[in-house]
Parts: C-alpha cells; structure tokens; sequence
C-alpha cells in the first residue's frame, strides 16, 4: 500500500521479497490473539469485492456487540430499586429463573428477541412445567421493567400462555389424622405447625420458641411482608409442650431450602403410599376454618391470604361439613 494510502483494517507485511495483506476481523481467537484474514492485493481486482465482503461481516458484528444483550438487561433490572423491594423469596426465585433465561438465550440482543424465540424456549421445558412458567413469569417481569426505562421497546412474553402444573391438594381427612398422630417427633411437629397456622412451608420453618408470646405465635410473611398474630389452637399447644424449648428455631435446622426439602421428604415418606406435598396442609386449614363456621375474613386473619384467595383455596371445602356447620348454627338460633 502507498504511504498515506491506508486502508482501514489491513495490514501488509513483506515476506522473501513479496508483500501480502491480511484484514483485522475485530475477532480474537482462544488464545486471545486477533484473528486476521489473507486479502488479494490491492492492485488485483478481486480485492475490493473480498475488502467489502469482510468489512461487512466486521461492521455487523460491532453493532450487534453494540446492542443490550439478554444478559445485560437482566443484570440491570437486579440492580434496579424495582427488584431490591420484591419479597427476598421473590428475589430469590427471580434470580434462579433469570439465570435459567440467560443460560440459554443470554447473548442474544435483547431488543431482537421475539415471542417464537420464548416460545420455543418453554416449550423445550415441557418436562418442567412449573419451572418454565417461572421462567416466563421472572422473563416477563425484567421486559415490563425494561421497557419502563426505555431500554427495549418490545415484548417477546407477550400473550404466552402458561403451562397447566395441576393443583396442590389438600389431603385426605385419613392422611392428615395419621400424619398429626405420628409416632415420629419430627414430622408430628411439621405436620401440627404446617396445619394448625395454616402458613407456608418457609415460614413454619424459620419460626422460633421466641415467636410464641403467650398463646400466640407472631410471624412476618416472607413472601407478603403481612405480619400476623396467630392465636394457638389447643392441638398444637400440646404437640409444642411435648417439645424442648430453646434459643433457636422451633423445627431443628436453620431455616434454609435444605431444610425445607428435609421437611417434605420426612413428610412424604411418613405419609406414603399416598402422595402429598407440605403445602396442601394450607387447602386443609382454609376449608377447616370455614367447614367450622369462620367467616372468609376470620379465615383471612389466620392464614394471611386475600378474601379472594381464601375462596379460591376453598373451593373443595365440604358441602357436607359446612351444612352440618350451618344446621348447628340454625338449631341454636332462638325461634
């Protein structure tokens, strides 16, 4: 090349008297090295179609480099104000299934994506139901917050149906009554406390002997930040006083997923054949409370949920205990 001729990108060295020219691809190799491409020489006529050719591939990998990725937006929304106030179980499971998303998809231009590429994803995870509707739920909550801030401008969530995972179920009357007598402690204990505040499994398990005042047990949601004030029920008063009371949590363990995951496979193997999940105990205690008279809002103030959750987890109540309920309650009416 003619001295003050340069040409963007290419180099020319000198070989045995020759002179050869390569292009600087902007790419590196494994060992971190520029990766160059041989040119024809300037004077040949296949240079400028080889030159553009390469200049093209180059220019469209810097602005692709240029764009947000997946990866980038969802770093962003986890440093945000926005996720910091979520519930730390929300936080924690948000950061499991984004993590997921960026395994998977989290080079990609985040402004690119669309609904087929979210699509195709979950349904890959069809074996996974729950997990994939996780993923589609963190996924669509970083998109709404990105295109807040102007980041992106586009929804690949959008319109997606989530997969059918079936209920959990609340147990049968015989399980329950076998599990709340068992002779092993351990799941005696899970089983009263699970039932008897009707809360869930994270929450049982971080409670502590110092949340007991008097004859009540005071607990902050993890997941709603509701503090409550449960009053205890006489069984669990007595399933407690069988057991030593310490400094530390009321179910041995620090409160971990590790413990929680100890909780259900104690509970599962007590309660085998049958199949049950610690949560069903919740569906029990919603339709106890109602089957003996409480109203939905008396309901509400034990286990924490909204009015309408409340009706939602009662809806396999019994017609026939409730009516036997509400004929008590008519009989002892005066006339």
């Amino acid at each position: 090349m003619p001295k003050g001729k340069a040409i963007p990108y290419v180099k020319r060295t000198k070989a045995k008297g020759r002179f050869y020219y390569y292009f600087d691809t902007g790419q590196v190799n494994e060992k971190g090295k520029p990766v160059w491409k041989k040119l024809p020489a300037p004077s040949d006529r296949n240079f400028g179609g080889a030159y553009a050719a390469l200049m093209g591939h180059r220019t469209r990998r810097a602005n692709v480099k240029s764009e947000l990725t997946l990866k980038a937006l969802i770093d962003l929304y986890q440093a945000s104000e926005t996720f910091k106030k979520k519930a730390a179980s929300t936080k924690r499971l948000y950061e499991l299934y984004q993590g997921e998303l960026v395994d998977k998809l989290g080079t990609a231009p985040a402004q690119r994506l669309e609904r087929k590429d979210i699509v195709l994803l979950l349904d890959k995870m069809a074996d996974r139901p729950g997990a994939a509707n996780m993923v589609q739920r963190a996924g669509g909550a970083a998109y709404s917050w990105a295109r807040r801030r102007g980041h992106v401008t586009n929804d690949p969530f959008a319109d997606i149906e989530e997969m059918a995972t079936g209920e959990h179920q609340p147990w049968p009357d015989e399980v329950l009554a076998k599990a709340l007598a068992s002779e092993d402690g351990f799941v005696r204990l899970c089983v009263h406390l699970l039932y008897y505040t009707a809360q869930r499994i994270g929450d049982v398990a971080a409670l502590t002997w110092r949340d007991i005042v008097g004859d009540t047990i005071s607990l902050t949601q993890k997941k709603t930040g509701k503090a409550l004030e449960i009053p205890i029920h006489a069984e669990l008063a007595k399933e407690l006083s069988r057991h030593e009371r310490s400094l530390s949590t009321i179910i041995p363990g620090k409160p971990t997923e590790g413990k929680n995951n100890k909780i259900r496979l104690a509970i599962q193997a007590a309660c085998a054949p049958v199949k049950v999940v610690p949560h069903g105990l919740r569906k029990n205690a919603v339709n106890s409370l109602l089957e003996a008279g409480c109203s939905t809002g008396e309901t509400a103030a034990i286990s924490g949920q909204s009015l309408q959750m409340v009706e939602y987890y009662a809806r396999q109540r019994s017609q026939k205990k409730l009516g036997q309920a509400a004929m008590l309650k008519w009989q002892r009416k005066p006339n």
